[in-house]
Formats: C-alpha cells, structure tokens, sequence
C-alpha cells in the first residue's frame, strides 16, 4: 500500500507556463491526505523559494508533512530540521575559485539567502522557467556561511570541471542550463530515506513523481517512480510509469492509475 508521496515541484507539481497548481493536482493531494497518505515534498528549492501554495498549503490542504529541500540536502518538518549536510568548506572555496577564474557562473544556494554571480541569458531563462528572479552578488559571498548548493551553469559535458577538483560533491542536472553540485553524501534519495526512517514508512511503500534528471534516482529509490510526461529521458528511463506532462493533469491520471494501492 502507498503510505508516503514525494512530488518535485517545477515542472511536477507546478507549471511552467502557469507556475500554479492545477485544480486536479489540488484535488488528487487532497484525497492522498484523506487517505492517510504522507504528502511530502521533494525538490531543490530551498525553504524560501517555494511558493505559498507548496510552502503553506492551500483550502482543504493545511501543507505538506514534509519538505526535502536543497536537492535532499537539508530536510525539515512542523518540529524542525531532520536532515542537513552543507558543501565541504574546501569544495565552497575551489567552486568560488572557479567562478572568479570565469570558468562558469553559479547559483549560491545558503540556508539564508540565494544569489546569481551574474545575469546571463540562461541564468535568465532559468528564473523564467522556476518563476524567480535571483539577487546578484559577488561569489565571495559564498564564504561567509555555509553553502547547501551551487548551481554551477555549464553544458553537460563541461560537469567534469567541477567535478574533478572538488571531491565532496556530486553533480545532478535538472535541465541543459545547469547542473545541481551537492554534498557528495547527499541527494534527493538521502533526504527521502531520512524523511522515510522518520515517518516509520518502508521505502517499498512510497511513490515519487518528478521530470528533471536530479529525479531520476529518487525514481528508482521509491516502491513506484512516476515521471511525468513533459520528463527528461532520464527521468523516463528511471520510471516506472510514465503520466500525462503537468498541463495535462499528470499527477492526477497517475493516481487514478494506481488508486487500489492507496485507496482503502
């Protein structure tokens, strides 16, 4: 039986021509939560990028039990955080190091605050596409506390200059623009299996839905991986079912498909 559903959010929960969620997905998380289903989210936004409706909830839905936020990297609930695991200092100070060489530009991701090294056009088109618009600010910056993410943008195959001198983090990637750098003992999995060891819930008994590469693992981790049908190859691949794109009411359809497993 379903007990757990872990949603990533752009491009799963939230449109991106519309960056709202639609009337069917307010009515399938609805029911998830009348059925005793655990709704949690899944996503690398932090805290203060999500928007009211997934940070506070929305009528007949008082939120989510749970967030893994950061690409996994820092968890927490109505009691506080559970899981948090911030870069290695060194690897803050060689991904700093490479953006001032102008090897690439990066996304600063704190616990406090995210900031852009500079606006170019794919860092714009990425605020486009997550509706966000990100502060500007010296990499520096990033050594003044500890850092949770970078989003480093560089093409798939350049993932490797990060990679290759920094060895406590790993690269995931959500779209062409960017990759997600994370702790190296961290992810999406790892924030979930923290969230899933807290809930008392078996990974077997869990359903994820997502559509961006740094999905594919969380895919394959959870009892049913759902990808959704707007999803990179990837993300397909790792599926075990693929739904309508998140126009179309993909959550939605996806849950009437396997409603004997949570309905009861």
């Amino acid at each position: 039986m379903i007990k757990a559903a872990f949603f990533d959010i752009d491009g799963t929960l939230l449109s991106f021509k519309t960056h709202k969620l639609a009337a069917s997905t307010k009515a399938a998380l609805i029911e998830l939560r009348s059925r005793g289903v655990k709704c949690f989210i899944a996503s690398g936004r932090p805290e203060y990028q999500l928007p009211p409706c997934i940070r506070h909830g929305f009528e007949g839905f008082d939120g989510f039990d749970a967030y893994v936020t950061f690409t996994g990297s820092c968890c927490y609930d109505a009691e506080g955080t559970y899981f948090e695991v911030p870069i290695p200092a060194d690897d803050v100070r060689t991904v700093v190091g490479q953006v001032k060489e102008g090897l690439y530009e990066a996304l600063v991701l704190r616990k406090d605050r995210a900031f852009v090294t500079r606006h170019t056009p794919e860092v714009c088109a990425v605020e486009k596409n997550a509706g966000l618009v990100y502060d500007e600010d010296d990499v520096e910056r990033a050594l003044e506390g500890d850092v949770i993410q970078f989003c480093a943008f560089l093409p798939p195959e350049d993932e490797h200059i990060v990679t290759d001198a920094a060895a406590g983090v790993l690269t995931t990637r959500w779209c062409d623009y960017f990759c997600d750098v994370v702790p190296a003992n961290s992810s999406k999995p790892a924030g979930i299996c923290a969230t899933l060891e807290r809930y008392g819930i078996a990974p077997e008994d869990s359903i994820a839905f997502g559509d961006g590469g740094n999905d594919a693992s969380m895919l394959r981790m959870c009892g049913i991986g759902v990808a959704m049908g707007n999803a990179s190859p990837d993300a397909i691949a790792a599926a075990d079912y693929v739904t309508d794109d998140v126009d179309h009411d993909g959550i939605a359809r996806a849950l009437d498909h396997f409603a004997g497993l949570w309905r009861r």
